[in-house]
């Protein structure tokens, strides 16, 4: 298990940093942009999505060895991929339908995933874990309150929206630096 950890956080250490920035900027461009088009953020955010399952899934090729949790990692990446090509094969009538709900339950199954691996990565992060677990909390109540009323929410969606890949991406974020800093530690 150690060899498998110090192997990921050699290599893909960086990988969080990236989705968690993306996961910010598009959270900062719902917040400062609500009368954008629809369309083009169902765009940008499928476009992001598919750059993440492309990236969780090559986490999970590179780090197989046994006990290292690479599955999940797998599965949340072809969920990713399977569901960002199904946006775009949509007509745009329907893709802002099921970007509204898709936007919704993909923070769901992310910020559930990503406690997962909190508590997973907990004796290596130490007290670091409660602040990752408060952004993700976060993450969570924000998406249930946007899927609780997604249309009818008007301008809160987009707040809502903004707010859970903000804090979704803060978690990322703390977690590539928290991984940058073991990987230091350990001279690779």
């Amino acid at each position: 298990m150690k060899n498998t950890i110090k192997n990921a956080v050699a290599k893909l250490w960086w990988f969080p940093l990236i989705t968690g920035l993306l996961a910010i900027g598009l959270g900062i461009w719902c917040l400062c942009s609500p009368e954008s088009s629809l369309t083009l953020l169902a765009y940008v955010f499928t476009a992001i999505m598919l750059l993440a399952g492309i990236m969780n899934i090559s986490y999970s090729i590179v780090n197989t060895a046994p006990h290292s949790g690479w599955g999940w990692s797998l599965a949340l990446g072809l969920m990713e991929v399977i569901l960002a090509f199904w946006l775009y094969s949509l007509p745009v009538d329907t893709l802002i339908t099921a970007f509204i709900y898709g936007v919704g339950i993909y923070l769901v199954v992310v910020a559930i995933n990503a406690i997962c691996q909190s508590f997973m990565l907990y004796t290596h992060f130490g007290m670091m874990t409660a602040l990752l677990l408060v952004f993700l909390i976060s993450t969570l109540i924000f998406a249930f309150i946007f899927l609780a009323g997604p249309i009818a929410g008007g301008i809160a969606v987009w707040l809502y929206i903004g707010i859970s890949f903000i804090t979704f991406g803060c978690y990322r974020v703390a977690l590539a630096i928290k991984m940058n800093k073991i990987n230091r530690k350990m001279g690779l």
